[in-house]
């Protein structure tokens, strides 16, 4: 981490905030706030997020943070981080929370995946914070492995901890109210090994845009890579709109994985919104459904428990159905073929595709890397 703090950061080490928290080291530092590590009167240990001063007068960011501590005080779940006070200090707003000992998913995993039975059980405590966020009418819309946190619960296994509501989206305002809209259509915002592609499109977002996110995090739990691995964030962006998500079972060869399980993945990374699982609660009753294990370690011998006996070995395929998000209108400009036989048919159609989707989210990408 880095240890070129702010000044505004820095004077709060040693302070007392709101009169409440007496602060004792910084536990990080983002874009828009610093968290520390805090003691309370009655001596236990809190994080306390505070709003940058410089930032302060932003009324986008400040709508943000106020958000994340509307969403966090009404989402009460033992899978999302719990907020416990709210205030100001020094102009700069503030969030209390619990205290996390662990690590995020993404360090959790760094080094190489977990084995299949706690990657599920992770997997299955996410979906059920998100499912009862997206029950209660709010689309977190930057959902990653860098915002899961896992902590060791009493029997010694991992607990699994929602983060960083600041780009929530409430979408039931009969129970959150008409707030203002933190974004406009054509903007882009998220992660890019994680966005979906209306989400990288800067078109409309719900909860249907974490699903798609959520398979990304399953992938990324049984594999440790992301669906797409590409060279730049432009071609990450471009994947996700137009390239097929990979199998566990091609990218992970010592695993043996239920067809429907590679088809929950397939199903949550869909194209088009519609053709994914509608919230968090319908993918989690997909997993739920599927025979146990879904997935486990090869034999010895590396053969497939989960293939029929007697069947030819051939490549998952999954049910149809998952159409490209784009499809490009046709194109009347030739490409020339200055290698007989080597750009035609696939690969030419490949060229144009190439050509439309760098034009289509060129633009947005210049915004996601300029906020």
């Amino acid at each position: 981490m880095s240890q070129d703090y702010r000044p505004s950061v820095v004077s709060l080490i040693g302070q007392v905030i709101d009169g409440k928290y007496s602060v004792l080291s910084i536990l990080g530092e983002g874009g828009m706030g610093a968290v520390y590590k805090a003691v309370t009167p009655n001596g236990s240990h809190v994080a306390v997020k505070v709003l940058h001063q410089e930032l302060g007068d932003n009324p986008e960011l400040k709508e943000r943070f106020q958000r994340e501590i509307q969403a966090l005080f009404a989402l009460k779940h033992p899978n999302i981080l719990a907020a416990h006070d709210a205030g100001i200090v020094d102009g700069s707003p503030y969030l209390a929370m619990e205290l996390l000992e662990g690590l995020p998913l993404d360090k959790y995993i760094e080094d190489s995946p977990p084995d299949p039975q706690t990657a599920m059980y992770v997997m299955r405590q996410v979906l059920e914070g998100l499912a009862f966020a997206h029950a209660k009418g709010a689309a977190h819309r930057d959902l990653k492995a860098e915002n899961v946190f896992l902590s060791k619960g009493p029997d010694g296994r991992p607990v699994a901890k929602l983060l960083d509501f600041g780009l929530v989206k409430f979408t039931d305002e009969a129970k959150w109210g008409n707030s203002r809209k933190l974004t406009v259509q054509g903007s882009v915002f998220g992660t890019p090994a994680y966005m979906a592609p209306e989400q990288a499109l800067g078109q409309n977002t719900d909860a249907r845009t974490d699903v798609y996110s959520a398979g990304c995090i399953l992938f990324e739990l049984l594999t440790g890579e992301w669906p797409f691995m590409e060279e730049t964030q432009m071609m990450m962006l471009q994947a996700h709109i137009m390239k097929k998500p990979r199998f566990v079972a091609e990218t992970r060869l010592d695993l043996a994985v239920r067809p429907e399980l590679e088809e929950v993945i397939q199903k949550a990374m869909a194209k088009k919104p519609p053709d994914r699982y509608a919230d968090a609660g319908q993918m989690l009753a997909a997993l739920d459904a599927i025979a146990a294990p879904p997935i486990m370690t090869r034999p010895a011998d590396g053969s497939d428990p989960f293939r029929v006996r007697g069947a030819q070995p051939q490549a998952y395929t999954p049910a149809p159905g998952n159409p490209p998000y784009y499809t490009p209108p046709p194109q009347t400009t030739s490409v020339p073929n200055h290698a007989p036989g080597a750009m035609g048919g696939p690969n030419k159609v490949l060229l144009i595709l190439g050509a439309v989707t760098i034009a289509l989210v060129g633009a947005a990408i210049v915004v996601f890397l300029l906020r």
